[in-house]
């Protein structure tokens, strides 16, 4: 009997597991199309990206967009950071603004599109991607460091 209820709770949980992640390292991960970049400010184009998904509401939010902005400044253009937002353009304006650079994008996605194609299922997350949208490297924001990039971009 516990075998066939651990089974059945197995079954149930299994599509919510699939569902989750959607990201496999080394795979192309969605195009980020959109009709909107904050202030029509899109970063200019760098042999790799780094996807951060971002609501104003976590905690760890700013320390994550600071470091990004260190890494994108110390990566000599090899790097460009795109901020995925699903909050209002009204919202995130005067936090995300002072961020913009040639390098750092703020993409808008009030509907959570992206949000939901990539599975993104916590925050900070992010994805490092190649000049062939592949994904090289993902997970906590606060964890990306130069080696890592260094590393997934040889």
């Amino acid at each position: 009997m516990k075998g066939l209820l651990l089974f059945t709770l197995l079954l149930v949980a299994a599509p919510c597991a699939v569902r989750a992640q959607t990201i496999l390292l080394g795979e192309r991960v969605p195009e980020l199309r959109t009709e909107e970049w904050l202030d029509d400010r899109q970063p200019a184009a760098a042999p790799t990206s780094y996807i951060e998904f971002f609501h104003s509401s976590n905690r760890t939010a700013r320390p994550a967009l600071d470091r990004l902005e260190a890494l994108a400044g110390r990566s000599d253009g090899r790097l460009r950071i795109v901020v995925v937002v699903r909050e209002r353009h009204e919202e995130v304006a005067p936090l995300l603004r002072p961020y913009l650079s040639e390098r750092f994008g703020v993409l808008l996605d009030p509907e959570g599109r992206l949000f939901e194609l990539f599975g993104v299922s916590y925050l900070p997350f992010g994805v490092l991607t190649d000049r062939r949208n592949r994904a090289l490297w993902m997970g906590n924001t606060l964890q990306l460091n130069t080696e890592i990039i260094e590393q997934t971009i040889r």
